[in-house]
């Protein structure tokens, strides 16, 4: 007899190896077609755009002053909004305006149009890991599209000082 028959299936280093890729191929492939199955903005108002770390969107992760004794420097996320869909000729609309978890500072928004600097809308402070999903605009903007600016500026957690904010460009898509 030989020693496989004996002690059942022995298998060469080889196939243990090619194995072993082959299941790590699998699971990077569902991996990243989960990525991709993921909501965007352009399936839901409600979702702005977070891919932290990429250049493909309208924010990063910005460096922010050194905290004084921390000895390392803190990143501020910064969400990106492509477009954002307000309802033609209404001063009421539901859009997501979100400050990031883990962030160390509040965010107040400001939406404004920029060919004429107009202010649409102010927010009160957010914190982290809230959003402010409803908003009143000063004015009503008949249908069409309008090239605006999501000015964001930041205040510390800990004593409410000024941190690096952010002009997001957008389009304002309104129907």
């Amino acid at each position: 007899m030989s020693r496989n028959e004996k002690n059942g299936i022995s298998l060469k280093p080889i196939y243990i190896i090619i194995g072993v890729v082959a299941a790590a191929v699998v699971i990077a492939a569902a991996v990243l077609l989960g990525l991709q199955q993921r909501p965007t903005q352009a399936d839901s108002s409600f979702t702005p755009d977070l891919q932290e770390g990429t250049s493909a969107w309208s924010g990063d992760t910005l460096p922010d002053k050194t905290p004084e004794g921390s000895g390392e420097a803190v990143g501020i996320k910064i969400p990106g909004y492509p477009s954002i869909s307000l309802p033609a000729n209404k001063q009421d609309a539901e859009v997501a305006l979100l400050n990031p978890e883990g962030n160390p500072c509040y965010f107040t928004f400001e939406l404004v149009l920029t060919d004429t600097d107009e202010v649409l809308y102010t927010s009160k402070q957010v914190e982290p890991g809230q959003m402010i999903i409803n908003i009143t605009l000063n004015r009503a903007l008949p249908a069409g599209q309008y090239n605006a600016e999501l000015r964001i500026t930041t205040a510390s957690l800990q004593d409410g000082s000024a941190m690096n904010g952010a002009n997001v460009v957008t389009v304002l898509d309104v129907q």
